[in-house]
């Protein structure tokens, strides 16, 4: 069988459909695998990186407002159909999968105009942009949360599916101790996880830094460790901030086996994207929250209240954020050992360690019907 994955932009598109690639090839469900993205170096390194093969096309991020990058999108978008219709006229795809980016568009659209069956994954509450223009045309919609359901018409609903974010296995195969270990980290502290996302998040590691001051400062202080990843830009400067901080901490721009990071982790401070939700529910890990205040249509927010109200995470928005207030946060959570582990039962609730198994369920489903 010959599948063809569409995951471009950031990586709350790709690492789902490389996840999605992963599982085919691990369980051998597929001959040929090619996954398509845009043109920057994310996908370009991610998709290679997992052994994949990539075919990029000109498509770019729909223009907000009015402005000169209309005429590049509009260029871009009548390139990449012509790219597109190369691609599935050489490759010959049985189905067509759709992780949300614009990268979806092009190819969805045109397989349904040549019967090809196709799937198209939501990985948020709300339907991204180009996920509303593809609804009408592809054969199935894969949901993560079911919240969105309320968001859809009934007649979208009919080939509605919840499965949920597809992520990693190795996610929750990982063991605490294991993780310890792997990282050089102390066995009997309480270890913080400051994840920026996988572009990094340069206010939250501002204000991390300036709260794992003031910490230290408390009793407990000197009980916790630090698991920070900052992203490529920041790295080197947060390195040298910790320099003056008299904690035990792991910094990283990145790191390819999150696994292990989530495994060691008591606690997690992040951004509310989708990916990051999924794997931090799969794992039953507390959470405090920081939605990033531009995401498109406010996605992010509306990620982050549905773990809020059923009290698996802490909710931060940006403008509120400060040192203070994060370590007053992080603290009464770590001295309120029952109520962090109520958030954990919670969070893992949520999760949906199977979402892979099940989107690979109804991709077969399309190449049987």
């Amino acid at each position: 069988m010959r599948i063809l994955i569409a995951a471009g932009g950031t990586g709350g598109h790709i690492y789902p459909g490389l996840a999605i690639a992963s599982y085919l090839k691990e369980h051998r469900l597929a001959d040929e695998i090619l996954m398509v993205g845009g043109e920057r170096e994310l996908e370009s390194y991610l998709v290679s990186s997992q052994g994949f093969n990539l075919r990029q096309i000109s498509i770019q991020s729909y223009p907000r407002y009015l402005s000169s990058k209309w005429i590049v999108f509009g260029w871009g978008l009548c390139i990449s159909f012509l790219q597109s219709l190369f691609i599935l006229w050489t490759f010959k795809p049985q189905v067509v999968i759709g992780m949300g980016s614009f990268h979806s568009c092009p190819l969805i659209i045109l397989a349904s105009f040549f019967g090809i069956p196709s799937l198209i994954c939501e990985q948020n509450v709300r339907l991204s942009l180009s996920n509303r223009l593809l609804a009408p045309w592809t054969s199935r919609i894969a949901l993560s949360f079911s919240e969105t359901q309320k968001y859809l018409s009934p007649r979208l609903l009919r080939k509605t599916y919840l499965t949920g974010n597809p992520i990693r296995s190795e996610i929750t195969k990982v063991r605490k101790e294991e993780a310890i270990e792997k990282l050089g980290l102390g066995k009997d502290k309480f270890t913080l996880l400051f994840l920026g996302g996988s572009q990094g998040a340069h206010s939250l590691n501002k204000f991390g830094i300036e709260a794992m001051k003031l910490l230290l400062q408390e009793k407990l202080g000197k009980e916790i460790q630090i698991i920070f990843i900052t992203g490529k830009k920041d790295v080197e400067w947060v390195r040298t901030s910790f320099k003056s901080v008299a904690i035990k901490s792991l910094i990283l721009s990145y790191l390819p086996q999150m696994e292990y990071a989530y495994a060691a982790s008591d606690l997690v401070v992040c951004r509310s994207g989708a990916t990051t939700m999924a794997e931090v529910t799969s794992r039953g890990l507390p959470a405090i929250l920081v939605p990033y205040p531009h995401a498109t249509g406010g996605h992010q927010w509306k990620n982050a209240e549905v773990l809020q109200v059923i009290g698996a995470a802490y909710l931060i928005l940006e403008e509120d954020l400060t040192p203070e207030k994060l370590k007053t946060t992080i603290l009464d959570l770590i001295t309120n050992k029952s109520f962090l582990k109520r958030m954990a039962e919670k969070s893992k609730t949520l999760g949906k360690p199977q979402a892979t198994r099940k989107v690979v369920r109804l991709i077969f489903s399309l190449v049987n019907q």
